[in-house]
């Protein structure tokens, strides 16, 4: 593929000398920006009404954007990129540009708008119908007009259907909104205490088994800087290892049942940590009665 990882953080890394295929970009009509060698994408403030709205802008792929009813029910067409790790809202993602594909993909959003999907792809690289939007916030072009980018997760999304796949895919996609769930803010604010103490219980067993974690993040002090939604995210992203799980976590549209399901698999580690543990601990209780 066009695109090759230079930077991921917290698990999110894929070795530097890799490539990977089929990408579609996601794209939001922005201002147009100027490219001088080096260039800082301001964030684009979003004005949500809570009023019906009916409304159409012409993007750059020369079809309508959707804007119906509601938030919820907005749809617009991006460009689309499959990517080998799971990527979350306020993650940081850095990528390089060098196939020619994308290289014509950064041309154009230059020109119009500083947005593309990401889909996490497997090891079969079958595409999932949820994945993030990015924003490019800092792009370095080069002689070769390859590019160096840095992106923000910001907008969970699911794709409606692919419109094109050539010379780089695009697809129709809805934002998704993150729900609070139905339980009480203290309910939230257990679940979030229940996972950083099983996170806790990870670290330790970790520790002791000399087993290094993804992720040194201090989880206390994650609990008390981010909401439960933020926290969510940030969980997922640095303590959970299983990309099948991210994915999944990723799909959950309730902030309560992603924090409880975060419970349970790290609960799961933990327990699994101590088995560990318990019998290394037994092993060597044998060798040093046999000496």
């Amino acid at each position: 593929m066009a695109l090759k990882t230079l930077q991921v953080s917290h698990n999110l890394a894929r070795p530097r000398g890799c490539s990977f295929s089929p990408s579609s970009p996601c794209y939001q009509a922005k201002l147009p920006l100027r490219l001088d060698g080096r260039i800082t994408a301001k964030k684009h403030k979003h004005h949500k009404s809570s009023t019906s709205v009916l409304k159409c802008r012409a993007n750059l792929h020369g079809c309508m954007d959707e804007l119906v009813q509601s938030q919820k029910d907005q749809t617009t067409e991006i460009p689309i990129v499959l990517y080998p790790s799971v990527v979350f809202p306020g993650a940081t993602l850095q990528l390089q540009a060098f196939e020619f594909r994308y290289r014509i993909m950064m041309q154009t959003l230059l020109q119009q708008g500083l947005k593309f999907g990401v889909i996490y792809s497997g090891e079969n690289c079958r595409m999932t119908d949820v994945g993030c939007i990015v924003h490019v916030i800092e792009c370095e072009r080069l002689i070769d007009d390859r590019f160096f980018l840095t992106c923000i997760g910001e907008d969970r999304f699911r794709v409606i259907e692919i419109v094109r796949t050539k010379p780089y895919v695009v697809a129709r996609i809805q934002v998704l909104n993150n729900q609070p769930g139905s339980e009480p803010q203290d309910d939230l604010g257990s679940l979030m205490r229940q996972v950083a103490h099983h996170q806790k219980n990870v670290a330790m067993l970790s520790d002791k088994l000399s087993w290094k974690l993804g992720g040194d993040h201090q989880v206390e002090q994650l609990l008390m800087l981010h909401s439960a939604a933020s926290f969510s995210f940030l969980v997922a992203r640095l303590f959970i290892d299983d990309r099948s799980e991210q994915q999944a976590l990723l799909q959950l549209d309730d902030t309560a049942q992603r924090l409880a399901r975060e419970g349970r698999y790290l609960e799961r580690r933990s327990k699994y940590l101590a088995a560990i543990a318990a019998i290394k601990d037994g092993f060597g209780h044998l060798s040093c009665n046999e000496k």
